[in-house]
């Protein structure tokens, strides 16, 4: 590997950004396992980038010996992008060179799921997975976990939500055992002994007695679970949680698969490393970290995530993965991995950065390693922050339309401007509000289209034909635009479908 970036100013005029001294830090750090918390507009996919290329272009790695693992397919190509970019920039490859017998090089950006199932199909014999098995979509989990549900001997008498809410919870139970690599036999034993300890315990409020009921419901629904697990096995079939509990098995009882990734992917990046979950994290310090042999430890895994965005914690995330990521990961002599910081934030002004460091100052107390975000130098007066304490939800709204609409006005392009929500549920009149003042929006991602009138009138018409007793979503179809029956006719629909019942029963 010949070396074309020998000092750190040359990798900045290269790729033409200005480095902070701890970007600066981060990138040209030896090849040795290192966590870096990165905050909020801190620049880490930028970091993440120039690393690769100061190690190819210090003649340290190869790109294709470069693994870079994040969580959507959307961020794995934006990272790939970058690399890609960053690397043709400081001429590290050449995209121009066609060479069949000796082709460029490049990075494997790919989903923590994605390079789960590839170890799957390259390794799974190993622990006895057929080749043969299959990925399961979300859509076809949910039609065999309904399949189950119906074919179940019952009765399940501590099962008392409905239908399609009891479905939701036993995907929900198989993932979360998934991800935590909780086999179902544990869980039963502890839900089992808690019942035992509650029938001996005083129970002195509403709250507290709700928690036999709950014990119960979840080991009647483990025994669901089982089933749907053994009707998954029977097909050949995979989910995404399956997925990442069995490639961790395979990672951490057949080292010789570690030692095989370790010698082909000499660097790796770790993206997102907040949001990872316990049989994520297992995974990856097998097969990269301390591993299950004495030479597994300090290979080069450079880990970046900022643990007060850490927001997946109820499909099984665990923060502690980056706050512990040192111990993990040592370096070669057993020492905790090298923890690193980026703070200073380049996306926002210093006055809007201030307000964000106050509210967050709690989160920050309970991590090591995460610094207050500083503005850009010069930023630190820039932006502004309004506050409106308002009498109603619908003069809330009303206010936030209108400053938007005056923005808009004044110059500020309607693609500068975001809205964030705390729930979805605002997303409808929200767009609704700013439609009606000629303002273009885009509600991005699948729940705010479900807000959209015309969707969720399409999406009631698929409950109600998969649950004709999906009561809301029916209600909504007979008192919308296509019936307009009225709250009195309804009424008497119900009245007289009780009396037809009533009649059928006798």
């Amino acid at each position: 590997m010949s070396s074309r970036i020998t000092d750190p100013e040359q990798l900045k005029e290269l790729l033409g950004i200005p480095f902070t001294p701890e970007q600066t830090a981060c990138i040209t750090a030896p090849p040795a396992p290192q966590v870096i918390v990165a905050g909020a507009g801190s620049g880490k996919t930028t970091v993440m980038a120039a690393r690769v290329v100061w190690l190819v272009g210090t003649g340290q790695v190869a790109p294709e010996q470069v693994l870079g693992l994040t969580f959507t397919n959307k961020a794995a190509g934006e990272l790939a992008e970058r690399v890609r970019r960053a690397l043709i920039a400081a001429g590290a490859t050449d995209p121009e060179v066609i060479d069949p017998d000796n082709p460029p090089g490049e990075p494997t950006i790919s989903t923590y799921h994605a390079f789960a199932g590839r170890l799957l199909t390259e390794h799974g014999l190993r622990i006895g997975l057929e080749p043969s098995t299959r990925l399961l979509a979300d859509a076809t989990r949910y039609q065999l976990a309904a399949k189950v549900l119906r074919e179940a001997p019952g009765p399940y008498p501590a099962l008392t939500r409905s239908f399609p809410t009891l479905v939701s919870d036993l995907l929900a139970l198989d993932g979360e055992l998934s991800e935590h690599l909780v086999r179902p036999g544990k869980l039963e034993a502890y839900d089992t002994e808690l019942l035992r300890e509650l029938e001996r315990a005083k129970l002195s409020n509403a709250d507290l007695r709700k928690i036999p009921e709950t014990a119960e419901a979840r080991r009647s629904l483990l025994a669901l679970t089982e089933r749907y697990r053994t009707a998954k096995r029977s097909r050949d079939l995979l989910d995404f949680g399956d997925q990442i509990a069995l490639s961790a098995e395979l990672a951490l009882t057949r080292p010789e698969v570690g030692e095989i990734l370790r010698d082909e992917f000499r660097v790796v990046l770790l993206d997102e490393y907040q949001d990872t979950s316990v049989a994520q994290r297992l995974l990856l310090s097998a097969l990269f970290g301390s591993g299950t042999e004495p030479g597994a430890a300090g290979h080069a895994v450079t880990a970046v995530g900022d643990p007060c965005q850490a927001i997946y914690g109820w499909r099984g995330a665990s923060v502690a993965n980056l706050d512990d990521f040192p111990e993990h990961f040592p370096h070669a002599d057993g020492t905790p991995a090298t923890r690193y910081s980026l703070s200073e934030n380049r996306r926002s002004g210093g006055r809007l950065l201030h307000l964000a460091n106050g509210l967050a100052e709690p989160l920050r107390a309970m991590h090591e390693g995460v610094e207050a975000l500083r503005p850009a130098p010069g930023a630190e007066r820039d932006g502004m922050v309004r506050c409106a304490l308002l009498s109603t939800h619908t003069e809330e709204i009303d206010w936030l339309a209108d400053s938007l609409a005056h923005l808009v006005r004044t110059g500020t392009p309607p693609g500068e401007i975001a809205v964030l929500c705390r729930t979805a549920g605002d997303f409808g009149q929200i767009q609704a509000a700013l439609v009606a003042r000629d303002i273009p929006v885009e509600v991005v991602g699948l729940a705010g289209l479900l807000h959209l009138p015309e969707v969720a009138d399409l999406v009631a018409v698929c409950e109600v034909l998969q649950d004709p007793g999906a009561n809301a979503s029916l209600v909504r179809l007979l008192t919308g635009p296509r019936w307009r029956i009225g709250p009195r006719d309804l009424a008497l629909l119900g009245r007289r479908a009780r009396l037809l019942v009533h009649r059928a029963a006798h």
